[in-house]
């Protein structure tokens, strides 16, 4: 249980990194109104397969048992990251304006971040702070 919560833990990091890659490329796109190529979805894909991951180490370590009543707010912040990232990632891979993609990328992409944080909060966390133990939840296993 430890490597997951350190795996999950760690892996927030990366998340984030690739986040703000991923948001300066649609930023990049669309200040020079370039069209929607190579960079903008590799930046996506590895943002929203970091995510992914992300979201499937969490719902193992709730299926292990690490589970306590303030995580449903992080669940749900998360759960709704991933839907803006993703859904607004297929919406703008099928713009043909490159403007237009790289605008709605770029909204997927904050709204994740918003709600990756919001999600981080909820668990009485801060986003670059790495601890074991937050509300409610056991500091020893």
């Amino acid at each position: 249980m430890n490597f997951l919560f350190a795996a999950h833990s760690g892996l927030r990091y990366l998340v984030l990194l690739a986040a703000l890659v991923a948001a300066g490329v649609m930023l990049t796109g669309f200040l020079s109104r370039r069209p929607w190529g190579r960079p903008s979805r590799i930046s996506l894909a590895v943002f929203t397969g970091l995510l992914d991951v992300q979201i499937l180490l969490g719902i193992a370590m709730v299926a292990m048992g690490r589970f306590y009543p303030s995580l449903m707010g992080h669940i749900v912040m998360m759960l709704l990251a991933a839907v803006a990232a993703h859904g607004l990632s297929v919406t703008a891979r099928k713009q043909a304006d490159g403007r237009r993609a790289h605008s709605l990328g770029l909204i997927g992409v904050v709204l994740a971040l918003l709600f990756i944080v919001l999600g981080i909060t909820a668990i009485d966390r801060g986003v670059l702070e790495s601890r074991v133990g937050g509300r409610g939840e056991a500091t020893a296993e």
